[in-house]
Order: structure tokens, then C-alpha cells, then sequence
């Protein structure tokens, strides 16, 4: 073999290890942005199939029906990824009758309700989500709190709250990272802060990961 043949095969033999390399580099962890609170027994809990309600708001200005909407399509696909239950979306015709006017406010967590939800629908729990805030201008802010309760003990055995404000560095510094890794977009962090859709998965993401 002559020598430039040899050391076309010895750069060519470097290939695969420069791109392992350059793929561990272009990984970069996601800092956590929100915070959870699990109950000691969780593990004692059988779970397997989740209800997901409608979600709730409290802004002082509502949000329209698509724009909740498109939020909750983005918490159920990044849970059905990250998590190993088999989500069930319950849409508000489904619980018309189950629920008082206003659950959130009367506490629907009675144990009947629950019991009828868990027989109706073969529930081992309940994902309820609220939209604490939003404001979709830019900077973008989205609040969101989680909690996942029991449908037989009517305990809340797992909760977690997300707030992410696209003003602060940390967010944004935290969205290039997710983007980096999750999208690998050239400019999927700067799409993430002008989209309402890409910034609702970024914090479905990051609450996925608490559970």
C-alpha cells in the first residue's frame, strides 16, 4: 500500500469516533424549570390508566377554547412519551353529568365522583391540569400546575407546578438546550420563543420529566 493510500484509510478510520465525538458535544442537559411534590407510598399505587381533564384556567383574561386546547394537545403527547401510562382524554361532554358546575370550586374530588369516573372509564387516577398563566406576545409566559389524584383513595399523590417567562435568561438559556437536543432545528430555539405551540411543548417537556 503506498503511503498516501495509508493515510487516506487512517483519516477515513477517524471518521466514525469525529462524529461520536461531535454528538456528544452537540448533547447538552436540560436544565429543570419547574418543581413536584410525591407522596412517600406512590410506588404503592397501581397505575396504568390516567385520565387527562379538560384543562382549567385562572387568568384574569380567558383564553380561547383552541388556545387552551392546543395546550393540553401538547401536555397529553409529551406524557403518552415520557411516561408509562396509557392516557385517556376526557373531553367536557364526557363529564357533563359527573361533575358539579363549577368542580374546581365545589371540590369534585368527592369520593362518589371519583368512584364514577374510575368505574365509567377504568381509571387507576386522574391527570388535572390549570393554566395559572399565559400571555402569548413576546416575551411569552406560561404558568402550569399538575396534579395527579387517585381515583381510589382520592388522594392527590403526585403535583407539580411550571412557571416559564420567556424574559429571563434562564428560560431562554434552557429553551437552547431543549431545542439543541429535542428539535435539532438550526433555529428551533428562537421558533420556541416566538411560537405558542413550540413554547407549550417546551413546558410539557419539562413537566413530563418530574413524573
Amino acid at each position: 500500500m503506498r503511503p498516501s493510500q495509508r493515510s487516506s484509510w487512517s483519516v477515513l478510520a477517524l471518521v466514525p469516533w469525529l462524529v461520536l465525538g461531535a454528538g456528544c458535544q452537540m448533547s447538552r442537559p436540560v436544565p429543570m424549570m419547574g418543581s413536584a411534590k410525591i407522596t412517600s407510598d406512590f410506588e404503592s399505587y397501581t397505575l396504568r390508566r390516567v385520565g387527562v381533564l379538560p384543562f382549567s384556567e385562572i387568568n384574569k383574561d380567558p383564553m380561547a377554547a383552541h388556545e387552551v386546547g392546543a395546550i393540553e394537545t401538547s401536555f397529553h403527547s409529551e406524557f403518552a412519551a415520557a411516561t408509562p401510562y396509557d392516557l385517556v382524554p376526557l373531553r367536557a361532554q364526557d363529564l357533563a353529568e359527573l361533575l358539579p358546575p363549577d368542580p374546581f370550586r365545589e371540590g369534585w374530588y368527592a369520593p362518589a365522583t371519583l368512584r364514577t369516573l374510575r368505574e365509567r372509564f377504568r381509571l387507576d387516577a386522574i391527570l388535572v391540569g390549570t393554566i395559572t398563566s399565559r400571555r402569548v406576545v413576546v416575551p411569552q409566559v406560561l404558568g402550569v400546575q399538575l396534579d395527579l389524584v387517585s381515583c381510589e383513595t382520592g388522594q392527590t399523590i403526585w403535583s407539580a407546578d411550571l412557571q416559564l417567562d420567556a424574559s429571563s435568561e434562564e428560560t431562554r438559556e434552557a429553551i437552547d438546550s431543549w431545542a439543541h437536543g429535542q428539535l435539532g432545528e438550526e433555529h428551533g430555539a428562537k421558533m420556541t420563543l416566538l411560537s405558542p405551540k413550540k413554547f407549550a411543548s417546551f413546558a410539557a417537556y419539562q413537566m413530563a420529566r418530574l413524573l
